[in-house]
């Protein structure tokens, strides 16, 4: 199951890196998962909101893709110019509804900006539940899961309980992926939503 994880200037570091390597951790530990740090448009270098620059990266796949996790950071001038949300478009068309759209704290954001979520359940860090009304049914869950559209609220670590729960429901093993929690030495924090569960 391949996963990339979208890196762009301005990105949070901790958003994309934590979930990021809850997947390369799965790789290593034996899950069939096959995690990537990728660009839109095939840069191969980008600086996170903190100034830290990253290298090495590869253009996104979405045509062979499973997951698009996409971070938030400081994301409103981007919103504005309006490039992330068109490109997020396109690879949406390109992977269809096999593509599932996973958006880690205010990456949510860029899901709506883009026509993506289209009022539909989602979350995103909490100081943004606000911005996001303007294009979702706001639930204020740790996780609200709907189908290809997988998002998750507030916090440093929200994107290591998403990708726990991607795992999970992907791979359908909640043994394992519970042995994988307790090796990376961090527990789940709290609730996922689902549509008709909850």
């Amino acid at each position: 199951m391949r996963i990339d994880v979208l890196m762009f200037d301005g990105v949070a570091e901790v958003d994309a890196l934590t979930t990021y390597a809850v997947f390369a951790t799965a790789r290593r530990r034996g899950f069939e998962v096959d995690p990537h740090l990728v660009t839109a448009d095939g840069a191969t270098e980008v600086v996170g909101c903190y100034g830290t620059t990253f290298g090495g990266l590869v253009p996104w796949s979405p045509e062979s893709a499973r997951v698009l996790a996409v971070s938030g950071g400081w994301i409103l001038e981007e919103i504005e110019r309006g490039v992330i949300p068109r490109q997020l478009a396109e690879a949406k068309a390109i992977g269809g509804p096999e593509l599932v759209l996973a958006g880690i704290d205010s990456g949510a954001l860029f899901l709506g900006a883009a026509g993506l979520i289209g009022g539909r359940p989602a979350t995103t860090h909490r100081q943004d539940l606000d911005r996001l009304k303007e294009w979702a049914e706001v639930v204020d869950a740790r996780i609200v899961d709907d189908g290809d559209l997988v998002t998750c609220g507030s916090g440093w670590f929200a994107g290591t309980d998403l990708a726990y729960w991607l795992l999970e429901r992907e791979l359908g093993s909640p043994a394992d992926v519970v042995a994988l929690e307790q090796w990376i030495g961090r527990d789940r924090q709290g609730t996922v939503w689902r549509r008709g569960l909850s």
